[in-house]
């Protein structure tokens, strides 16, 4: 079964707010086993509305959600509209009325004329109850398509979708079973996994859909099985995760669904190793990722943010004649950076940055995104030089998710680590 989701209110077109009902809306349908087949935003004008809902029900979709405009003030039309939309007329409702004084009752508060005139209901539609405001949800239905009207406020439309309109849709429809399963893979981006599994996802039964989800740090593969038999659905989708691992090998990712500095962590206490950090334009964010991570006490000994020359020179002692012939940003100077570290520190491994996250600052030879990094042992030092064409958020995410992995694949792949 498919669903559109209409809301209403020129307060999300502005900016003004965010539209969260439509988030939780579908994430809730889907799980229910109902698909989103679009989400609209619209203005708060009957034309809008009407032809709107007019375009939803005409796609043959099997439910409309519609959330806003149900308020007591003369901007909140939608009940009139879908009245006009309807052929119907507003009929007053004392169960709904009653509702309304003893809700203004309880927080001692009197009943206006305003509020009142929440009670006028369309005569055609199913109340349903609010049991956090005043005006009730409406659901009516027309030509085999629901059509639920329910109010903007986030709380209310919650509720109401949980008390009522998901029982009556569970009691009333035969619902399709809908399985979500997301696998993890790191070092490798979108294009080069959809070339090395082409064959494989060509193979794939029709009852599974895949969608690739790229992120800062890995890529995800989300699996979606429709129909009828829920275990029939998960065996098919643990099925074809099995061989699609066999086919990613290296890249398919042990961890899942932990992050690179879960993972860092993890190994730096299975293996009882510490690490320091000593940072310039990440400006403190790999030991911020480190420290996010509950009980990194035990691995994680300290930094020193190095983000002026004097700093480097004067804190972490590297010698002013280095920084001239090299510059701040080479690897000649975040070795010495990571090296301070380790000693400072006393710990296994050391981190250091060095470059131009951006927006402004760079020149011909390093321009802006040109980040230098060393990641140090007592035994080895590894220094790399990387432009990055992000905004400045993205460059310093980027060059600490690249220090945790290759940090990672250390640690994974050597015995003799320090």
């Amino acid at each position: 079964m498919k669903a559109d989701i209409i809301t209403i209110g020129d307060e999300i077109l502005i900016g003004q707010i965010i539209d969260t009902n439509s988030a939780w809306l579908a994430n809730s349908l889907e799980i229910n086993g109902i698909q989103v087949n679009q989400i609209i935003s619209i203005s708060d004008t009957s034309e809008h509305i009407s032809n709107t809902l007019d375009n939803s029900i005409n796609s043959r979709v099997d439910f409309v959600f519609i959330t806003g405009g149900l308020g007591p003030t003369n901007d909140d039309i939608t009940k009139k509209t879908l009245c006009d939309f309807f052929d119907d007329h507003l009929v007053e409702n004392k169960e709904v009325l009653n509702h309304i004084t003893r809700f203004f009752e309880k927080r001692g508060r009197r009943i206006n004329s305003l509020t009142k005139n929440q009670a006028l209901i369309p005569s055609k539609c199913q109340v349903l109850f609010n049991e956090y405001g005043t005006a009730p949800a409406m659901w009516f239905n027309h030509d085999d398509c629901a059509v639920v009207s329910m109010p903007g406020v986030p709380s209310e439309m919650k509720s109401i979708m949980e008390s009522s309109v998901i029982p009556k849709i569970r009691s009333n429809y035969v619902l399709n079973e809908i399985i979500h399963k997301t696998i993890f893979f790191r070092g490798i981006v979108e294009s080069h996994l959809a070339e090395l599994i082409f064959d494989w996802e060509n193979k794939l039964p029709k009852e599974i859909k895949l969608a690739y989800l790229p992120s800062v740090g890995c890529l995800k593969l989300r699996f979606t099985a429709r129909g009828r038999d829920r275990n029939y659905l998960k065996n098919l989708i643990d099925e074809n995760i099995s061989s699609l691992t066999e086919i990613a090998g290296k890249y398919f990712s042990e961890y899942q669904t932990k992050k690179n500095e879960e993972i860092l962590n993890y190994l730096l206490k299975k293996h009882n190793l510490t690490i320091s950090t000593a940072e310039s334009c990440t400006g403190g964010n790999i030991a911020k990722m480190i420290t996010s991570v509950a009980g990194s006490s035990s691995i994680f000994k300290g930094s020193i943010v190095a983000y002026n020359e004097d700093v480097k020179s004067d804190i972490l002692g590297i010698n002013q004649s280095l920084i001239k012939k090299y510059g701040v940003v080479s690897e000649e100077i975040t070795t010495q950076m990571a090296l301070m570290s380790l000693n400072t520190f006393g710990t296994d491994f050391a981190i250091a940055t060095s470059g131009n996250a951006g927006p402004s600052g760079g020149t011909l030879e390093k321009p802006v995104g040109t980040i230098c990094y060393s990641i140090v042992s007592k035994k080895e030092i590894f220094s790399f030089t990387k432009k990055y064409d992000g905004d400045r958020q993205t460059n310093i995410s980027r060059v600490t998710d690249d220090c945790f992995r290759f940090l990672i694949s250390e640690i994974e792949n050597k015995s003799n680590l320090v």
